[in-house]
């Protein structure tokens, strides 16, 4: 499925990225704004997953009536954020109730969501069509399902809890190397089987996260800049640091079906 701010990376693939921070949940790429968001490096225990994603970089929910649909794993049906007013934002899984298939975004124009498959229709809040005697009209015959959304008009800031997705922090290992502040930082954190995974650094609570290179190996190279993850279950890998602080963040890539 998931902290912070979230920043549009790489726009020429119109893929985002969502990173969650460690030691707390998901995070949107730093500015002065949400700098209280952000906390330094430290192990935190399983929980729901908190996906956080800043409003200024998703143009296509810059109105009401706004539908994007994100997805982190190929095999997974995307979800479906949709603006349902000025201040109120709605997350839903995109998976029809009636035989599984993947509901559209919403359409301004039809005020509806719809399954391609048999014709379901769903309204901007993922509730199926229904008569007066609250019966319903469609193939399907359940509401989509929906995550917790909130957003923070301050801050800019749309999160969704996933309870299924982990986002936390296992283990933090440092390894100073010689003199002065190199060290080799490992890192352990659950890792979903078809996500891809990045690492990102900052100097401080205000300069937007870069990327940087990683290995798989105690004594590797660090010189991965991402990994799919072909299992699931718990990922380690490797960052060398000269710096005396730095915040570091795991960055979760997502794209549009």
């Amino acid at each position: 499925m998931n902290p912070i701010t979230a920043t549009s990376t790489d726009t020429t693939r119109r893929q985002w990225v969502k990173q969650f921070l460690l030691g707390t949940a998901s995070v949107l790429c730093g500015s002065a704004s949400t700098t209280s968001l952000l906390a330094q490096v430290g192990s935190t225990g399983p929980g729901p997953g908190v996906l956080r994603l800043k409003l200024a970089n998703l143009p296509a929910l810059a109105t009401t009536g706004g539908s994007i649909q994100l997805r982190f794993i190929d095999y997974i049906a995307p979800m479906t954020i949709n603006r349902v007013s000025a201040t109120r934002f709605v997350t839903l899984d995109s998976v029809c109730t009636h035989a599984g298939c993947t509901v559209a975004r919403f359409i301004v124009n039809s005020n509806l969501m719809r399954c391609p498959c048999h014709g379901s229709r769903y309204d901007i809040e993922g509730r199926v069509f229904r008569d007066a005697n609250g019966e319903s009209t469609e193939p399907a015959s359940d509401d989509l399902g929906r995550y917790v959304t909130t957003f923070d008009p301050a801050t800019g800031i749309i999160a969704i809890t996933i309870p299924t997705l982990a986002l936390h922090i296992e283990s933090i290992t440092v390894q100073n190397l010689g003199s002065g502040d190199a060290k080799r930082i490992k890192l352990v954190f659950p890792a979903s089987y078809g996500a891809t995974y990045e690492i990102y650094s900052q100097p401080d609570l205000i300069t937007s996260p870069a990327i940087i290179p990683f290995s798989l190996h105690s004594n590797g190279t660090a010189q991965m800049t991402s990994y799919n993850s072909e299992t699931e279950g718990n990922l380690t890998v490797y960052i060398d640091s000269t710096s005396p602080r730095n915040f570091y963040s795991v960055g979760i890539k997502l794209s549009p079906p």
